[in-house]
């Protein structure tokens, strides 16, 4: 039977063989965590489930250094061929964010993580801002996007698996955060500095055109 991990994988892998799912113009999201990163002065980044590398490599082009990984090898091979072309640096890994043991070591200025929080059930969303704040120095940023209650093209369609979290895919969780629940889960390690909603045009996976409902998040690690 395949672990979590592969079955993971796989599903990203297929996704990714299409190419650029989504385009290559960064999201809203890490144009407004750039500001962030520059008024703290930030120039060290880890950017997780990085997909293949839009937003990397957006971040890379300003002049942050930085370190982006994914599950899917097929997206890091995207990325890694881009950032190639585009003659830009950029540090491309495969891993798990919820991996113990991935990049124990290092910690970072700032993470920017893009629509990957709300991808989970609960206890795995607790496991993975505990591990993204094991990545963070102190004072570091936290930045990400996420989908909100405020989504009503998505909210409430599918299988409710836990509260406000549906599967609108077969085997896909999808997570709808509150204001609320994001500073209750953070309120232990991070003073919040940004809760916005926001709008973000995607393509979903039949390749329609979406308007996302989104929270954009900052919160400085205590």
């Amino acid at each position: 039977m395949e672990s979590s991990m592969q079955l993971m994988q796989s599903y990203w892998n297929a996704r990714y063989s299409q190419g650029h799912l989504w385009g290559d113009e960064p999201c809203p999201s890490v144009v407004m965590a750039r500001e962030w990163f520059d008024k703290h002065q930030l120039k060290d980044i880890l950017v997780p489930g990085c997909g293949y590398g839009r937003n990397s490599l957006w971040l890379a082009q300003q002049g942050f250094v930085v370190t982006a990984h994914d599950v899917s090898e097929v997206a890091i091979s995207l990325g890694t061929t881009q950032a190639k072309r585009e003659r830009t640096s950029i540090e491309y890994m495969v891993g798990d964010a919820f991996d113990h043991e991935f990049m124990a070591s290092r910690q970072f200025d700032g993470i920017y993580l893009s629509l990957v929080l709300h991808l989970f059930v609960k206890q795995q969303r607790l496991n993975l801002i505990d591990r993204l704040t094991s990545r963070l120095k102190s004072h570091g940023l936290l930045t990400f996007s996420c989908i909100s209650i405020f989504d009503t093209h998505n909210f409430g369609i599918g299988k409710q698996i836990e509260p406000n979290t549906y599967e609108k895919h077969p085997g896909k969780p999808l997570h709808f955060f509150t204001e609320e629940e994001l500073r209750d889960v953070l309120a232990d390690n991070y003073k919040i500095l940004a809760c916005q909603l926001h709008t973000q045009t995607e393509t979903d996976p039949q390749g329609q055109p979406e308007d996302l409902r989104l929270w954009f998040v900052v919160a400085e690690k205590s």
